[in-house]
Protein backbone atom coordinates (compact mmCIF):
# COMPACT_ATOMS: atom_id res chain seq x y z
CA UNK A 1 0.00 0.00 0.00
CA UNK A 2 2.70 2.08 0.97
CA UNK A 3 4.76 1.99 -2.24
CA UNK A 4 1.93 1.68 -4.24
CA UNK A 5 -0.14 5.15 -3.01
CA UNK A 6 3.97 6.93 -2.96
CA UNK A 7 4.96 5.87 -6.22
CA UNK A 8 1.55 7.57 -7.54
CA UNK A 9 1.53 10.60 -5.61
CA UNK A 10 5.33 10.90 -6.47
CA UNK A 11 4.58 11.11 -10.31
CA UNK A 12 1.48 13.56 -9.29
CA UNK A 13 3.96 15.74 -7.28
CA UNK A 14 6.57 16.08 -9.65
CA UNK A 15 3.99 16.86 -12.50
CA UNK A 16 2.57 19.03 -10.24
CA UNK A 17 6.27 21.02 -10.01
CA UNK A 18 6.70 20.56 -13.92
CA UNK A 19 3.36 22.54 -14.44
CA UNK A 20 3.50 25.24 -11.65
CA UNK A 21 0.56 23.60 -9.85
CA UNK A 22 1.83 25.51 -6.39
CA UNK A 23 -1.70 27.07 -5.45
CA UNK A 24 -3.76 23.80 -7.01
CA UNK A 25 -5.57 22.35 -3.65
CA UNK A 26 -4.69 18.88 -5.40
CA UNK A 27 -1.18 19.62 -5.38
CA UNK A 28 -1.18 21.14 -1.77
CA UNK A 29 -2.61 17.58 -0.48
CA UNK A 30 0.04 16.02 -2.46
CA UNK A 31 2.89 18.15 -0.89
CA UNK A 32 1.44 17.17 2.44
CA UNK A 33 1.26 13.76 2.57
CA UNK A 34 4.56 13.84 0.77
CA UNK A 35 5.76 15.39 3.86
CA UNK A 36 4.24 12.56 5.84
CA UNK A 37 5.97 9.82 3.89
CA UNK A 38 9.48 11.46 4.10
CA UNK A 39 9.04 11.54 7.94
CA UNK A 40 7.85 7.89 8.04
CA UNK A 41 11.39 6.97 5.87
CA UNK A 42 13.48 9.53 7.97
CA UNK A 43 12.39 7.17 11.64
CA UNK A 44 13.38 3.72 9.50
CA UNK A 45 16.61 2.44 10.25
CA UNK A 46 19.63 1.58 8.02
CA UNK A 47 21.67 -1.43 8.83
CA UNK A 48 24.26 -3.03 6.58
CA UNK A 49 26.68 -5.71 5.76
CA UNK A 50 30.17 -5.47 4.03
CA UNK A 51 31.24 -8.46 2.17
CA UNK A 52 35.11 -8.46 1.01
CA UNK A 53 35.86 -11.81 -0.17
CA UNK A 54 39.03 -13.23 -1.99
CA UNK A 55 38.64 -12.74 -5.73
CA UNK A 56 35.44 -10.55 -5.68
CA UNK A 57 35.30 -7.15 -5.43
CA UNK A 58 33.48 -5.26 -2.13
CA UNK A 59 30.09 -4.73 -1.65
CA UNK A 60 27.36 -3.50 0.59
CA UNK A 61 23.77 -5.13 1.37
CA UNK A 62 22.22 -2.23 2.96
CA UNK A 63 18.76 -2.44 4.84
CA UNK A 64 15.78 -0.57 6.09
CA UNK A 65 14.08 -1.48 9.04
CA UNK A 66 10.90 -0.45 10.53
CA UNK A 67 10.52 0.79 14.36
CA UNK A 68 9.75 -3.23 15.29
CA UNK A 69 13.32 -4.32 13.56
CA UNK A 70 11.45 -5.81 10.39
CA UNK A 71 13.50 -5.45 6.98
CA UNK A 72 10.93 -3.06 4.51
CA UNK A 73 13.93 -3.08 2.17
CA UNK A 74 17.02 -3.63 0.75
CA UNK A 75 19.81 -2.46 -2.48
CA UNK A 76 23.50 -3.56 -2.85
CA UNK A 77 26.16 -1.09 -3.66
CA UNK A 78 28.96 -2.35 -5.71
CA UNK A 79 31.77 -0.82 -7.85
CA UNK A 80 30.86 -0.70 -11.33
CA UNK A 81 33.98 0.44 -13.42
CA UNK A 82 34.42 4.37 -13.21
CA UNK A 83 31.04 5.13 -10.44
CA UNK A 84 29.34 3.79 -7.82
CA UNK A 85 26.03 2.07 -8.50
CA UNK A 86 23.23 0.58 -6.47
CA UNK A 87 21.03 -2.19 -7.38
CA UNK A 88 18.16 -4.26 -6.47
CA UNK A 89 16.29 -6.85 -9.01
CA UNK A 90 12.65 -8.44 -7.54
CA UNK A 91 9.30 -8.46 -7.58
CA UNK A 92 7.37 -5.19 -8.51
CA UNK A 93 5.65 -4.36 -4.67
CA UNK A 94 9.48 -4.70 -3.45
CA UNK A 95 11.07 -2.71 -6.31
CA UNK A 96 8.43 0.06 -5.82
CA UNK A 97 8.34 -0.07 -1.91
CA UNK A 98 12.67 0.77 -2.39
CA UNK A 99 12.06 3.19 -4.89
CA UNK A 100 9.36 5.09 -2.61
CA UNK A 101 12.21 5.02 0.35
CA UNK A 102 14.84 6.33 -1.69
CA UNK A 103 12.56 8.92 -3.52
CA UNK A 104 11.57 10.23 0.40
CA UNK A 105 15.39 10.24 1.40
CA UNK A 106 16.43 12.47 -1.31
CA UNK A 107 17.33 10.51 -4.28
CA UNK A 108 15.19 10.50 -7.54
CA UNK A 109 14.97 6.87 -8.65
CA UNK A 110 11.91 5.07 -10.41
CA UNK A 111 11.27 1.12 -10.22
CA UNK A 112 11.57 0.21 -13.75
CA UNK A 113 10.82 -3.45 -15.73
CA UNK A 114 13.82 -4.85 -17.65
CA UNK A 115 13.37 -7.99 -19.15
CA UNK A 116 10.95 -8.91 -17.17
CA UNK A 117 12.35 -8.33 -13.61
CA UNK A 118 12.00 -5.08 -11.86
CA UNK A 119 15.15 -3.34 -11.29
CA UNK A 120 15.65 -0.33 -9.13
CA UNK A 121 18.96 1.55 -10.01
CA UNK A 122 21.17 4.26 -8.92
CA UNK A 123 24.22 5.73 -9.79
CA UNK A 124 26.88 8.25 -7.37
CA UNK A 125 25.14 10.89 -7.82
CA UNK A 126 21.85 9.69 -6.69
CA UNK A 127 23.34 7.88 -4.55
CA UNK A 128 25.54 10.55 -2.65
CA UNK A 129 21.78 12.38 -3.19
CA UNK A 130 20.77 10.66 0.17
CA UNK A 131 22.23 12.93 2.93
CA UNK A 132 21.28 10.51 5.87
CA UNK A 133 24.43 10.16 8.25
CA UNK A 134 24.29 6.38 8.37
CA UNK A 135 23.57 5.75 4.35
CA UNK A 136 26.80 7.82 3.81
CA UNK A 137 28.35 6.21 6.53
CA UNK A 138 27.74 2.88 4.70
CA UNK A 139 29.03 4.55 1.14
CA UNK A 140 32.12 5.46 3.24
CA UNK A 141 32.60 2.10 4.53
CA UNK A 142 32.40 0.65 0.75
CA UNK A 143 34.94 3.14 -0.41
CA UNK A 144 37.73 2.52 1.98
CA UNK A 145 37.74 -1.06 1.14
CA UNK A 146 37.93 -0.64 -2.17
CA UNK A 147 40.79 1.20 -1.86
CA UNK A 148 42.43 -1.00 1.00
CA UNK A 149 41.64 -4.01 -1.49
CA UNK A 150 42.94 -1.91 -4.79
CA UNK A 151 39.94 -1.47 -6.75
CA UNK A 152 39.82 1.94 -7.16
CA UNK A 153 43.42 4.09 -6.20
CA UNK A 154 43.74 7.00 -4.00
CA UNK A 155 42.70 9.34 -6.49
CA UNK A 156 39.44 7.72 -7.20
CA UNK A 157 38.97 7.41 -3.22
CA UNK A 158 39.43 11.07 -2.65
CA UNK A 159 37.08 12.12 -5.68
CA UNK A 160 34.30 9.69 -4.21
CA UNK A 161 35.04 11.30 -0.72
CA UNK A 162 34.77 14.38 -1.64
CA UNK A 163 31.31 13.28 -3.67
CA UNK A 164 29.78 12.05 -0.70
CA UNK A 165 31.02 14.71 1.92
CA UNK A 166 29.71 17.06 -0.41
CA UNK A 167 26.61 15.73 -2.19
CA UNK A 168 25.13 16.40 -5.58
CA UNK A 169 25.79 20.00 -6.10
CA UNK A 170 22.12 21.37 -6.76
CA UNK A 171 20.22 23.66 -4.50
CA UNK A 172 16.66 24.39 -4.25
CA UNK A 173 15.20 27.97 -5.21
CA UNK A 174 11.89 28.65 -5.10
CA UNK A 175 10.93 25.00 -5.81
CA UNK A 176 13.55 25.08 -9.18
CA UNK A 177 15.97 22.85 -8.86
CA UNK A 178 19.44 24.83 -10.14
CA UNK A 179 22.88 23.52 -10.37
CA UNK A 180 25.73 24.78 -8.45
CA UNK A 181 29.82 24.98 -9.76
CA UNK A 182 32.85 27.48 -10.10
CA UNK A 183 33.97 28.25 -13.56
CA UNK A 184 38.11 28.70 -13.73
CA UNK A 185 39.36 30.93 -16.42
CA UNK A 186 43.08 31.80 -15.91
CA UNK A 187 42.97 33.71 -13.07
CA UNK A 188 39.24 34.51 -13.27
CA UNK A 189 36.86 32.88 -10.67
CA UNK A 190 32.99 32.69 -11.12
CA UNK A 191 30.34 30.82 -9.72
CA UNK A 192 27.83 29.35 -12.19
CA UNK A 193 23.80 28.82 -10.70
CA UNK A 194 21.98 26.89 -13.43
CA UNK A 195 18.97 24.76 -14.57
CA UNK A 196 18.61 23.38 -18.03
CA UNK A 197 14.68 22.65 -18.38
CA UNK A 198 14.06 19.49 -20.68
CA UNK A 199 10.59 20.92 -21.89
CA UNK A 200 8.96 24.46 -22.52
CA UNK A 201 6.53 23.38 -20.08
CA UNK A 202 9.33 22.75 -17.07
CA UNK A 203 11.18 25.96 -18.21
CA UNK A 204 7.60 27.76 -17.84
CA UNK A 205 6.77 26.56 -14.48
CA UNK A 206 10.36 27.40 -13.06
CA UNK A 207 10.11 31.09 -14.69
CA UNK A 208 7.00 31.22 -12.77
CA UNK A 209 8.15 29.99 -9.65
CA UNK A 210 11.15 32.80 -9.75
CA UNK A 211 8.79 35.49 -10.19
CA UNK A 212 6.22 34.67 -7.73
CA UNK A 213 9.10 35.19 -5.49
CA UNK A 214 10.26 38.16 -6.27
CA UNK A 215 12.99 37.54 -8.40
CA UNK A 216 13.00 39.59 -11.90
CA UNK A 217 14.30 38.51 -14.99
CA UNK A 218 17.41 40.47 -15.99
CA UNK A 219 17.83 41.51 -12.27
CA UNK A 220 18.04 38.77 -10.82
CA UNK A 221 17.95 35.64 -13.88
CA UNK A 222 17.95 35.04 -16.89
CA UNK A 223 16.32 33.02 -18.96
CA UNK A 224 15.25 31.18 -22.46
CA UNK A 225 12.88 29.01 -23.13
CA UNK A 226 13.46 25.57 -24.80
CA UNK A 227 12.30 25.92 -28.57
CA UNK A 228 12.94 23.93 -31.98
CA UNK A 229 15.63 21.67 -30.58
CA UNK A 230 17.22 24.69 -28.95
CA UNK A 231 18.45 24.06 -25.23
CA UNK A 232 17.24 26.32 -22.67
CA UNK A 233 18.18 27.58 -19.78
CA UNK A 234 17.80 29.43 -16.75
CA UNK A 235 20.30 31.57 -15.00
CA UNK A 236 20.72 33.03 -11.50
CA UNK A 237 22.90 36.65 -11.79
CA UNK A 238 25.14 37.10 -9.41
CA UNK A 239 25.48 38.60 -7.02
CA UNK A 240 22.15 39.78 -7.73
CA UNK A 241 20.49 36.58 -7.60
CA UNK A 242 22.10 35.63 -4.29
CA UNK A 243 21.10 39.07 -2.60
CA UNK A 244 17.60 38.42 -3.41
CA UNK A 245 17.63 35.28 -1.73
CA UNK A 246 19.16 36.78 1.42
CA UNK A 247 17.15 39.56 1.38
CA UNK A 248 14.23 36.92 1.77
CA UNK A 249 16.06 35.06 4.41
CA UNK A 250 16.35 38.27 6.21
CA UNK A 251 11.97 38.51 6.02
CA UNK A 252 11.82 35.02 7.56
CA UNK A 253 11.17 33.10 4.18
CA UNK A 254 12.56 29.24 5.43
CA UNK A 255 12.93 28.20 1.72
CA UNK A 256 15.38 30.63 1.46
CA UNK A 257 17.34 29.77 4.28
CA UNK A 258 17.68 26.34 3.74
CA UNK A 259 18.44 27.91 0.20
CA UNK A 260 21.31 29.62 0.91
CA UNK A 261 22.50 27.28 4.12
CA UNK A 262 22.56 24.10 1.26
CA UNK A 263 24.79 26.38 -0.86
CA UNK A 264 27.01 27.24 2.24
CA UNK A 265 27.89 23.56 1.89
CA UNK A 266 28.28 22.31 -1.15
CA UNK A 267 30.68 25.49 -1.72
CA UNK A 268 32.40 24.56 1.35
CA UNK A 269 32.79 20.88 0.41
CA UNK A 270 33.85 21.95 -2.91
CA UNK A 271 36.16 24.40 -1.97
CA UNK A 272 35.01 27.66 -3.08
CA UNK A 273 33.32 28.89 0.08
CA UNK A 274 35.42 32.56 -0.40
CA UNK A 275 33.97 33.04 -3.62
CA UNK A 276 30.24 32.43 -2.30
CA UNK A 277 31.15 34.28 0.48
CA UNK A 278 32.57 37.27 -1.84
CA UNK A 279 29.62 37.68 -3.40
CA UNK A 280 26.99 37.32 -0.63
CA UNK A 281 29.25 40.20 1.69
CA UNK A 282 27.48 43.03 0.52
CA UNK A 283 24.17 41.49 1.58
CA UNK A 284 24.71 39.37 4.44
CA UNK A 285 26.06 42.76 5.95
CA UNK A 286 23.03 45.00 4.28
CA UNK A 287 21.75 47.36 7.21
CA UNK A 288 23.60 46.01 10.18
CA UNK A 289 24.67 49.27 11.59
CA UNK A 290 22.21 51.98 12.95
CA UNK A 291 23.98 54.70 11.61
CA UNK A 292 21.89 57.09 14.16
CA UNK A 293 23.72 58.49 17.32
CA UNK A 294 27.09 57.65 15.77
CA UNK A 295 29.53 59.93 16.74
CA UNK A 296 33.00 61.12 15.71
CA UNK A 297 35.81 62.93 16.72
CA UNK A 298 38.11 65.21 15.08
CA UNK A 299 40.87 65.92 17.66
CA UNK A 300 43.06 68.06 16.25
CA UNK A 301 40.25 70.10 14.41
CA UNK A 302 38.45 70.44 17.46
CA UNK A 303 35.18 69.20 15.59
CA UNK A 304 32.63 66.52 17.29
CA UNK A 305 30.08 65.59 15.00
CA UNK A 306 27.04 63.37 15.49
CA UNK A 307 25.17 61.71 12.70
CA UNK A 308 21.14 62.34 13.34
CA UNK A 309 20.06 60.45 10.15
CA UNK A 310 20.94 58.78 6.40
CA UNK A 311 18.08 58.28 3.73
CA UNK A 312 17.88 57.79 0.59
CA UNK A 313 15.46 59.71 -2.10
CA UNK A 314 15.19 58.79 -5.18
CA UNK A 315 15.63 61.20 -8.31
CA UNK A 316 14.41 60.38 -11.79
CA UNK A 317 14.95 57.16 -10.88
CA UNK A 318 19.02 57.90 -9.03
CA UNK A 319 19.16 57.42 -5.40
CA UNK A 320 20.75 60.48 -3.63
CA UNK A 321 21.54 59.79 -0.03
CA UNK A 322 21.39 62.40 2.53
CA UNK A 323 22.82 62.49 5.07
CA UNK A 324 21.65 64.76 8.73
CA UNK A 325 24.11 65.65 11.23
CA UNK A 326 24.46 67.76 14.22
CA UNK A 327 27.92 69.43 15.04
CA UNK A 328 28.38 72.68 17.44
CA UNK A 329 24.77 72.44 18.48
CA UNK A 330 24.16 72.94 15.41
CA UNK A 331 21.85 70.43 13.08
CA UNK A 332 22.60 70.39 9.33
CA UNK A 333 23.21 68.19 6.09
CA UNK A 334 24.65 67.31 2.55
CA UNK A 335 23.64 64.80 -0.18
CA UNK A 336 25.31 63.11 -3.38
CA UNK A 337 23.58 61.14 -5.96
CA UNK A 338 24.94 58.29 -7.39
CA UNK A 339 24.70 57.44 -11.01
CA UNK A 340 26.57 55.29 -13.42
CA UNK A 341 29.47 55.87 -16.00
CA UNK A 342 29.86 55.39 -19.69
CA UNK A 343 30.88 51.42 -19.61
CA UNK A 344 29.14 50.69 -16.54
CA UNK A 345 30.67 52.22 -13.36
CA UNK A 346 28.65 53.10 -10.80
CA UNK A 347 29.57 56.94 -9.41
CA UNK A 348 28.52 59.74 -7.14
CA UNK A 349 30.81 62.64 -6.25
CA UNK A 350 31.17 65.36 -3.25
CA UNK A 351 33.59 68.07 -2.42
CA UNK A 352 34.51 67.72 1.22
CA UNK A 353 34.97 70.25 3.98
CA UNK A 354 35.95 68.99 7.39
CA UNK A 355 32.57 68.64 8.56
CA UNK A 356 31.36 66.54 5.42
CA UNK A 357 34.77 64.54 6.12
CA UNK A 358 34.74 63.67 9.11
CA UNK A 359 30.69 62.24 8.52
CA UNK A 360 31.77 60.08 5.73
CA UNK A 361 34.79 58.89 7.72
CA UNK A 362 31.93 57.72 10.52
CA UNK A 363 29.44 56.43 7.47
CA UNK A 364 32.53 54.05 5.73
CA UNK A 365 34.26 53.49 8.56
CA UNK A 366 37.58 54.53 6.89
CA UNK A 367 39.45 56.99 8.70
CA UNK A 368 41.89 57.68 6.51
CA UNK A 369 38.97 60.07 4.84
CA UNK A 370 39.40 62.64 7.82
CA UNK A 371 40.64 65.76 7.56
CA UNK A 372 40.73 65.31 3.46
CA UNK A 373 39.39 68.38 1.02
CA UNK A 374 38.03 68.70 -1.91
CA UNK A 375 36.18 66.67 -4.74
CA UNK A 376 35.62 62.85 -3.53
CA UNK A 377 34.44 60.28 -6.00
CA UNK A 378 32.44 57.39 -4.76
CA UNK A 379 32.74 53.77 -6.30
CA UNK A 380 31.02 50.25 -5.99
CA UNK A 381 33.16 49.57 -3.12
CA UNK A 382 31.65 52.59 -1.02
CA UNK A 383 28.55 52.09 -2.10
CA UNK A 384 28.76 48.50 -0.64
CA UNK A 385 30.00 50.26 3.24
CA UNK A 386 26.96 52.75 2.76
CA UNK A 387 24.90 49.16 2.22
CA UNK A 388 26.06 48.26 5.96
CA UNK A 389 23.87 51.33 7.36
CA UNK A 390 19.90 50.71 8.31
CA UNK A 391 17.31 52.65 6.35
CA UNK A 392 19.23 52.76 3.20
CA UNK A 393 20.86 49.09 2.38
CA UNK A 394 18.56 47.69 0.74
CA UNK A 395 17.55 50.45 -1.38
CA UNK A 396 21.05 50.92 -2.32
CA UNK A 397 21.70 47.09 -3.56
CA UNK A 398 18.59 46.58 -5.65
CA UNK A 399 19.30 49.79 -7.75
CA UNK A 400 23.06 48.90 -8.06
CA UNK A 401 21.58 45.40 -9.35
CA UNK A 402 18.64 47.09 -11.52
CA UNK A 403 21.49 49.18 -13.06
CA UNK A 404 23.71 46.19 -13.34
CA UNK A 405 21.45 44.76 -15.46
CA UNK A 406 22.56 45.81 -18.84
CA UNK A 407 26.31 44.99 -17.86
CA UNK A 408 26.59 41.97 -15.88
Amino acid sequence: MFATAWAELSRLWRFGIENGLYADHIFNKLEGIRKYVEEYANRLRIEYTLYSLPGVDPWVEVRFKDEKGNEVAHINIRWDREKLRAVFEGAKEKAERLASILNALGASVNAMELDGKWRVDLCTDSITAIRRKEWLDVVRALVEELHSRGVINEEQRDRLLTEINAGPNVVEIAGVELSVRQMISGKSKALIITYLPTSPAAFDAAVKALRDAGFVEGVHFTAKRPEGGVQGYVYIKLPAGLWRLEELRRQGVDWADKALRRLEEIAKARGFSNLLEEYLRPAMEAETVDPRGLVVDDAERGLKAVVRGVRVEREGGRPRVVVEYEVGGDVTSFSFIWGVRKGGGIVAGLDLNDEKALMMTALLGDKAIMGKKGHMTLSAKHLFALARLRGIGWELLRWYAEVMREHR
